[in-house]
C-alpha cells in the first residue's frame, strides 16, 4: 500500500510539471479531454510522449527511445527515470531545459489530427502544436492525471478504486509573424525637410531548437526620403531597450537599414511573442509628393513575415497667370508665403520649366510661370498659402493683389493633396503721343522760317553792298 501512495503522490506532483495544464475532477471515467484556448482559427495536432507505467521508479516511462533521449540531452540526465524526476517538483523546473525537450522530441512521434476539445484513453504527457496562417505557437504539453484514490473496507479487506483520469485545460500563447508600421505624424501629410519619425513593429517568433534556421531580421526601405539622426534611433525587446546588443545596419550610399534580431531566439523560446519596436527618424526630400517606407521581417528567407508598406504626403497648389480674353503668361514671377500675406517668402528649388519644390535650404524665392501660364509648387504641408506678383509679364502690370490656395484634409490623408489658384494681369494703358503730325507741322514752319529769315539776311546785305 505504501508503494501504491508513493506511486500516486509522484502522479499528483505532476500533474503541475508542463505548468500550462488545468485539472478539474469529474466522476469516475476512463478518459479525458484536452481542450485548447486562444486558438479557435488555429489546426491542432497532438501526440503522446510520457505513459503511465507502474513497473518504474516513478510510474511514468517515455513512449520511446528517441523522446527519452530528448529529455536526457536537455535535462542532462544519465538515464530515463533520472530525466523524469529531473522534472519533480514541478515548482523548480528549467523552463529551458524543458522547452528544448518537448521541441526535440516532437521529431520522434507521430502527430494526430486534433479536435478541439480532444478525447484519450490514456494517462501521459501529451504534446499539442497548433498552426495559423499569421502566427506561431509555442509547443503545448498537457498533462493528462489520475484522481484521487478511492480506499475502502478494513485491514486485511482493502478495496482500491482505481481513480478517474483528469481532464487537462490549455492556454494556447501565439505570436504574430507580421509586422506592423506607422508613421508618427497626426494627418499624413509632411513637407520637405520635414523629420518623420517611423515605428517598426514585429514579435519574436517561437522557432522549434531542431529548427536549422534560427536567423531573425529586419529591415526597411525608403522611397523619398532619407535617414536622419541615426544616433536617437532604438530597439525595444518587451518594453525594454536594447539598441546596444542589437546595433542598426544603416547601407552607405541608399536609403535601406538592416538589423540582425537573431540572438533574440533561444531553444526556450522565452523571448517568444515579446514585441519588437525599431523607432527611427527621416528626413523627407522627395520630387513626387509621396514618401514611401517599407518595412519587412522574419526568419526564413526574405520574406517570411511578409512586408508592411506605408505612404506619407505632401501637397501642391497649381496657378494659372492669364490676361485679357484668357491669354496664358508666361514668365510672371510670385513670391509665395504660408498662413500670412506679410510672412517671409518660401524658398524653392527648380525642377523644370514652370515647377518648383519647396526646400528650406534652396536659392528661389521666385517662381515663375511657363508658356501654358501656369506655375506648380510641390512639397507643401497643409495650411493656407498666397502668391504675390513680383514680376509681370512683358506687356502687362503687376497685379496688386495676392492670390491664395488653402491644402487641407480631414483625418489622414490617403493620397497626394492638391489646389489651384489663378490671377489675372492688366495690360499696360496707352500714354499720348509725342511723335504725331503736330510735330511735323512745327517742324516744316520752322525750316520755312529758317528759309525765310536766310533769304531777307542774304537781301539786306546786297543791299548794303550797293
Amino acid at each position: 500500500m505504501k508503494k501504491m501512495r508513493k506511486i500516486f503522490a509522484v502522479l499528483l506532483t505532476l500533474a503541475m510539471v508542463f505548468g500550462m495544464s488545468m485539472t478539474s475532477f469529474a466522476a469516475t471515467k476512463d478518459t479525458a479531454t484536452i481542450t485548447v484556448n486562444n486558438a479557435d482559427k488555429a489546426t491542432l495536432t497532438y501526440a503522446q510522449v510520457i505513459k503511465a507505467d507502474q513497473s518504474t521508479e516513478t510510474g511514468w516511462a517515455f513512449v520511446n527511445t528517441e523522446v527519452a533521449n530528448a529529455y536526457k540531452t536537455a535535462f542532462k540526465a544519465t538515464d530515463d527515470q533520472a530525466a523524469i524526476k529531473a522534472m519533480l517538483p514541478a515548482a523548480n523546473v528549467d523552463a529551458n531545459k524543458l522547452g528544448a525537450a518537448q521541441a526535440k522530441a516532437a521529431n520522434h512521434v507521430t502527430f494526430n489530427a486534433m479536435a478541439n476539445p480532444q478525447k484519450v484513453d490514456a494517462a501521459g504527457v501529451y504534446l499539442v502544436k497548433a498552426t495559423e496562417v499569421g502566427y506561431t505557437y509555442n509547443i503545448m504539453s498537457a498533462y493528462i492525471g489520475f484522481g484521487e484514490v478511492t480506499i475502502t473496507g478494513e485491514e486485511g479487506n482493502v478495496t482500491y478504486d482505481y481513480p478517474s483520469l483528469v481532464d487537462a485545460e490549455l492556454g494556447a500563447k501565439k505570436t504574430p509573424t507580421k509586422v506592423e508600421k506607422e508613421a508618427v505624424d497626426t494627418d499624413n501629410v509632411v513637407a520637405t525637410g520635414d523629420i518623420l519619425t517611423y515605428k517598426v513593429k514585429t514579435n519574436v517568433p517561437f522557432i522549434a531548437p531542431t529548427d536549422t534556421d534560427k536567423t531573425f531580421w529586419a529591415y526597411d526601405e525608403l522611397t523619398g526620403a532619407e535617414y536622419t539622426e541615426k544616433e536617437t534611433a532604438t530597439i525595444t525587446l518587451g518594453g525594454e531597450n536594447v539598441t546596444i546588443a542589437y546595433p542598426i545596419d544603416w547601407n552607405a550610399g541608399t536609403a535601406k537599414f538592416s538589423v540582425d534580431l537573431s540572438n533574440m531566439i533561444n531553444d526556450a523560446n522565452s523571448n517568444a511573442g515579446k514585441e519588437v519596436v525599431i523607432t527611427y527618424k527621416v528626413k523627407v526630400t522627395s520630387d513626387n509628393d509621396v514618401i514611401t517606407n517599407t518595412a519587412t521581417a522574419g526568419h526564413k528567407g526574405t520574406e517570411d513575415f511578409g512586408s508592411k508598406e506605408i505612404k506619407v504626403y505632401q501637397g501642391n497648389i497649381t496657378l494659372t497667370k492669364t490676361g485679357e480674353n484668357d491669354v496664358k503668361l508666361a514668365n510672371a514671377g510670385f513670391e509665395v508665403r504660408k498662413d500670412s500675406k506679410d510672412s517671409n517668402a518660401l524658398k524653392f528649388t527648380k525642377l523644370t520649366d514652370g515647377v518648383y519644390k519647396y526646400d528650406p535650404n534652396g536659392t528661389e524665392t521666385e517662381v515663375f510661370t511657363k508658356a501654358d501660364g501656369t506655375v506648380k509648387v510641390q512639397g507643401l504641408n497643409v495650411g493656407t498659402y498666397y502668391f504675390k506678383e513680383t514680376t509681370a509679364p512683358k506687356g502687362y502690370s503687376v497685379n496688386q493683389n495676392q492670390s491664395e490656395a488653402t491644402l487641407a484634409v480631414e483625418g489622414k490623408a490617403s493620397a497626394v493633396l492638391t489646389a489651384t489658384t489663378s490671377m489675372t494681369d492688366t495690360k499696360l494703358s496707352a500714354l499720348p503721343s509725342t511723335g504725331g503730325i503736330g510735330t511735323t507741322i512745327f517742324t516744316i514752319a520752322g525750316c520755312l522760317i529758317m528759309i525765310a529769315a536766310a533769304g531777307l539776311f542774304f537781301a539786306s546785305r546786297k543791299k548794303t553792298n550797293k
